[in-house]
Order: structure tokens, then sequence, then C-alpha cells
């Protein structure tokens, strides 16, 4: 047999050596991609990264996604040695179509799985809409003033919701019953109409519902009819807090004795007169708002008690928490340097004592009625930068347990953090505080939780889920509700979906049971719903509505 020709010997030689290479720079591209991986399970362990990549929410696949994308097709280019030419097309047609998409789609912001919330480009603004609105109603006047409307007068009445998650801040609308089937009879809408953005909620006193709003460079606090939805007075204050998830103010304003007290995003706490809108006084709670400000801005309404306004800015000298006067503003006291939360203060009675709650930065802490320290329970959620805790503990009579010594509370918090129940109690004169259990079956991450009977009801990340109060062990989880928020009406949840859908479920812990459901709002809805008797009135950044719910006279079963 005749030898091969040496130019047939260079050529194998070359195409042996090209595959080596190519199967060299496989194995670098696989073992890269192992390390990758290797490196992100070794980072999720650490307390920072952990924290990072649970705030990322559903953004974090999406992410894996495209990293994992891009190795890939390192790889693959490697691998195969395409020609450039055809690179270059591939990477200008990608290159093309974000040009395109970015060009016509926007960020608006984000949802509560930190999913981007997209429009058209030109679709307009919220903030765009409600300005419209505004000059559209009174030509040449001031904007949807109703001077003709009867004066509000504030009289209290027991179908009140005249602050943040009604009387008890637990959640709970009494005296109330609820038609559960919608499809003979409907929600009535009363009104609806733009509204400046903002996360806050509406608290409502006989005709009179009142939200905050932001309005261009002015956080607005806003008095409309309850039935007519016509704006009876305004107060501005020149102040605007800027945010991704969306500017504005994000508290629920608190009514008494005729005035109403506001709590802004940038700690500006104000009292006015709830029949004229005048202010009375004002006060900044932050020593620097700029750097003593939340990520996303305060947002714990404030709380009234014997004659005091009380709120928890935190950004320490003392400013934990702090109490005003009602009549002057004047400072009654401030303690405490635990860095600021999301929740709202509250004031309950623990082991045959009142106490202030405050489920802050540090965790959940209890004061006496002069804001000095009693005790506190460690929570921190999403670590030291985040400290998101958001949902308002709940003070809770187990069965079987002895609430003589001793008090209970249910916290909970997402990023993965869970629910726990608390035993607080005294001896001694000492106060201590422990678990008697913890669960991971309630994450709530941006939404409260309500308490009836034995049985807790939540979102958990999202997807409602009813745990026994005696151990928490999940008894059923069903309906995803998004980020949104709940109230206990008699024996039904009443829910307001991220979605603006406002759902009823039975209150049972026998299964997930879907009452009705109708869309109250379009987009994205964060802020908490008020039921004021049967008139149900809901909000969100671009939009409020109030809507009218057939009552029953008879039991459900």
């Amino acid at each position: 047999m005749a030898e091969p020709e040496p130019e047939t010997k260079s050529k194998s030689a070359f195409a042996d050596t090209r595959t080596t290479i190519k199967s060299l720079l496989a194995a670098v591209g696989i073992g890269l991609a192992i390390g990758f991986v290797a490196a992100c399970i070794k980072a999720s362990r650490e307390v920072d990264m952990r924290a990072t990549y649970l705030g990322l929410d559903g953004l974090w696949w999406p992410i894996i996604t495209v990293a994992l994308s891009v190795v890939a097709a390192g790889v693959t280019i490697a691998v195969l040695r395409p020609r450039r030419r055809t690179v270059v097309v591939i990477f200008g047609i990608v290159a093309v179509c974000g040009g395109v998409f970015r060009s016509l789609v926007r960020i608006d912001s984000f949802y509560g799985n930190m999913i981007p919330r997209l429009a058209w480009r030109w679709q307009p603004s919220a903030e765009s809409e409600f300005d419209r609105y505004r000059s559209s109603v009174v030509p040449g006047e001031p904007p949807s003033i109703d001077t003709a409307a009867p004066e509000v007068k504030l009289t209290a009445t027991e179908r009140d919701h005249a602050g943040f998650l009604g009387q008890h801040r637990d959640g709970t609308v009494a005296g109330v019953r609820l038609e559960p089937n919608w499809v003979l009879h409907p929600p009535r809408e009363l009104w609806r109409h733009p509204i400046g953005t903002g996360w806050a909620g509406f608290a409502v006193m006989d005709e009179a519902a009142i939200t905050m709003e932001q309005r261009g460079d002015q956080e607005a606090i806003v008095c409309y009819n309850l039935h007519t939805g016509t704006e009876l007075w305004s107060h501005e204050e020149k102040v605007r807090f800027v945010d991704g998830h969306g500017d504005g103010p994000r508290t629920t304003p608190t009514i008494s004795d005729g005035n109403v007290y506001c709590f802004g995003a940038t700690g500006v706490l104000t009292c006015l007169d709830g029949v004229s809108g005048k202010r009375i006084w004002r006060r900044d709670t932050l020593e620097d708002p700029q750097k003593s400000n939340l990520e996303w801005g305060m947002s714990g309404s404030p709380l009234l008690v014997a004659g005091q306004v009380i709120v928890t800015p935190g950004g320490g000298s003392g400013r934990a928490i702090m109490s005003f006067r009602v009549e002057d503003g004047s400072p009654v006291w401030s303690h405490g340097d635990d860095a600021a939360a999301y929740a709202s203060p509250a004031m309950v009675e623990l082991a045959g004592t009142q106490q202030l709650l405050s489920f802050n930065g540090v965790g959940l802490r209890g004061y006496d009625d002069r804001g000095h320290e009693l005790w506190i329970h460690p929570w921190v959620t999403q670590g030291e930068l985040q400290r998101v805790n958001v949902a308002q503990p709940i003070v809770v009579s187990p069965a079987g347990f002895d609430s003589k010594l001793a008090g209970y509370v249910v916290v909970s918090s997402g990023y993965d953090e869970g629910a726990a129940l608390l035993k607080v109690e005294q001896s001694g004169g000492r106060w201590s505080v422990s678990e008697v259990w913890k669960s991971r079956n309630l994450k709530a991450k941006m939404s409260n939780f309500v308490v009836r009977d034995q049985f807790i009801y939540g979102l958990d990340n999202g997807i409602m889920t009813c745990l026994s109060l005696q151990d928490g062990k999940k008894l059923w989880k069903g309906g995803r509700y998004g980020h949104g928020q709940i109230l206990l009406v008699d024996d039904m949840v009443l829910v307001q979906a991220e979605s603006g859908e406002v759902i009823l479920v039975e209150a049972t812990p026998d299964e997930h049971r879907e009452l009705g459901r109708f869309a109250a709002l379009p987009g994205k809805t964060w802020n908490h719903a008020a039921l004021a008797g049967n008139i149900l009135v809901v909000r969100n950044d671009g939009e409020a509505a109030a809507y009218e719910l057939a009552l029953r006279t008879t039991p459900m079963h």
C-alpha cells in the first residue's frame, strides 16, 4: 500500500489538532459553567448574598437564565468556531431586536415579585392621566373641588374605617355580613376616577374618605366624598419621595376627634382640621430624610393614643418611637435607636399590660405607654440593610394556652423568613419572649394577615394560605392573588389582589373556597382597601373607586 502524500498527512494532523482544541475548549467551557454554578451555590450560603438573591424574588430565575445563556453562547462559539460574519449577523439581529423592544416598551415599576411592570412608551402614565382628569373637571378653577358639597362633619359612626387596618389594626371589620353571591348581588360601582400616585390607603369617617397622593412635586392629603368621589378639600406639602417601585406617600391617614393625622414618605407628620383641610401643625421626624429614611420610604401609619400621636421613624438618635401632643404637635417623649421597618405601631394588651408594639428593623419590640423598652424579639428580614418587616403583628389567644400570665403574638414576613407564634410574659419584673412555634408556611412579604377563631389566613408569597394557630401547621394553600392586601369580614376574607381584582374567600380551615370576584381596579394594586359598612373604597397608584356591596341577612350555611 502506498504511503499517504505529505500534504494528506499535514491535513490529517491539522484536523486532529483542531479536534483536540475543540475538545479542550469544550472541557474549559463546561468547567467554567460548573464553576459558575458552584460559586452561586457557595455564595447563596452567605448572609449578604442570601439577602440579595431573596430580594430579587421572581427576577432571580430570569437573571440565572440570561447568565447561563451567555455562558452557553460563549461555549458554542468557542467549540463550533462559526465564521466571523455569522457571529456579527447574529449579534446584530439580537441588538436590533433589543433596541426595537426598548423603543416600544418602558418599565413603569415592578410587581411584588420584582418582575418588571411594562407599558407601551406611547401609553400615558398614571400621573399624566390624573393631570388630564383634574384639568377637565372644572376648567380654569381648582380641579374637581365641589364647592356645593355638604360640609365635612367627621361625626364618628359604627361603620367607620378611620385608620390603618380598622379599629384595632388587625385587619378585622366588625358588624358587617357581606352577601357572598356576587352573581345575583353584584357590587355596584358608586364612582371611579384617576388619582394621584402613591401607595397610601383610605381612612373613612362619616361621609369623608381621606387618603394621601403625589401630585407633581406636592405630597397631598385629600378628602373625597365617600358616595360620590368628589374632592372636598386638599392640603399639599412640597415634597416628593422617589422610588423605582412607585413614587409618593405610603401610609394610611388616621382620623380622630375631627382631625386628620398623616405621616408622609419622608417622615413629615401633619395634623389637619378634618372639616376644612387646614393645617394645624407639622413636624419633621427624621433628622435627614436623605440619609436616615428607609429605602422604600416611611410606611408606618400614625397611631392615636390618649391625646398623643405616635410614629416610628427610626434612624437612631432616640427616634425609634416618638410621641407628639395632638393639640400642637409638641414632643412628649422619644426613645430607642432601633432601625425602622414598614409596619405600623399599635397599642395592645399583653399579659394584662397595655403596651405599644413596633415591628421594626430589629424585630418585634414592646414598649410601655411612655415609650420605654420592655422586651425585644429579634427578627431581621432580608439582611441588615433592608430590614423588610411589613405585616402587622396580631395579638391572639390560642385555645388551651394560659393567657393570664402570658400574652401571645403572631408575626410574619417574607424573603423566606416565615411566621411565628411568640409568647410574651413577665416574671419578677422582667419580661421575656419565646417562640411557641415557627413555620415557613406563611411568608407575608408585603401583605398583612388575619386571624379568625383558631386559624390564620394570609398570603404566602402571593398564595392564600391557612395555618393552625396552635402549631403553625398548614391546613390548605390555594388562590394566587399576588402581593395584595386582605381584610377579615365576619366569616369571609376580602382580598384586594395585586391585579386589582377583589375576591371573597370563605374563612374556613377545611379548604380554599372562593366565593366571588370582580375587577375593581386595573393594574398593580398594593394599597390597603377600606370597608366602611358596606362601602368598599379601593385605590392604586393611578385610580380610586368605591363600590356598594350587598349585605346578607341569613347565615351562609
